[in-house]
């Protein structure tokens, strides 16, 4: 895999364990409000990670870390992926996926060979409006994101759905339409992100009033307890 980043220990980005996280280059989609710019734009501007040095510190980290996040840009892009989670897998770690759901056909390849722990789906937008909020030119885009929840629910791994959220793209009334739209796909839970001001692709968003944490939890409590708000610290911060 090509591999641009580690973080060699985290306790937010995968809930429950003591993880890692490793990154990626390359994205399908152009999303405003991507805070991996880099990754997703010129992904060979990252200082690269081999695989041994990533193996090597798994080796060292055996008994100390529980997990491996594997996050980018977009992970499942890479040809070996099913490769190298099958190889952390065996390795005795848990593996999570963090995946933007656009290739189904790669998720089905991963659960048949490699398997995984654990699902982060990035849930971007209502189906209608998914091509315009993603910059992408799939006309079956929503289509495949929803394909990849209903594997990912199927293989019965830990999943979390979560929609990074800003006003300036998603107001209440959006919210509510994908609220059904996931309901009706089988999903249990999902989490309302808030948005980082951070480097991002559309560098006006940051100009642009969004909710506060306070307005989202508003939002997800108005919608009933199987909506959570996860918060700039990368925590939830309610569950109501």
């Amino acid at each position: 895999m090509d591999f641009r980043g580690l973080v060699k220990f985290t306790l937010v980005d995968y809930p429950g364990k003591i993880g890692c996280i490793v990154f990626s280059g390359g994205c399908n989609l152009r999303c405003p409000f991507c805070h991996n710019p880099c990754l997703v734009l010129d992904p060979t501007s990252q200082p690269r990670v081999t695989e041994q040095e990533f193996f090597h510190f798994l080796e060292r980290r055996k008994g100390l870390l529980e997990g491996v996040v594997f996050s980018g840009g977009e992970p499942l892009l890479q040809p070996d992926a099913p490769e190298i989670v099958g190889r952390v897998r065996a390795m005795g770690y848990c593996a999570k996926i963090d995946t933007n759901g656009t290739l189904p056909e790669r998720v089905e390849a991963l659960l048949a060979s490699a398997g995984a722990d654990a699902f982060g789906i990035d849930c971007k937008a209502p189906k209608e409006r998914y091509r315009q909020l993603t910059g992408s030119r799939d006309p079956e885009v929503a289509a495949k994101v929803y394909r990849s929840i209903a594997l990912a629910l199927a293989s019965g791994a830990e999943l979390d759905i979560r929609t990074t959220v800003h006003k300036a793209l998603l107001d209440e009334a959006a919210l509510g339409v994908m609220y059904e739209e996931l309901k009706a796909a089988g999903v249990k839970q999902w989490t309302l992100q808030q948005y980082h001001p951070v480097e991002v692709i559309d560098d006006e968003l940051s100009s642009k009033e969004t909710f506060s944490d306070a307005e989202l939890v508003h939002i997800a409590r108005r919608f009933g307890p199987d909506v959570r708000v996860r918060g700039l610290t990368g925590r939830i911060i309610d569950a109501a």
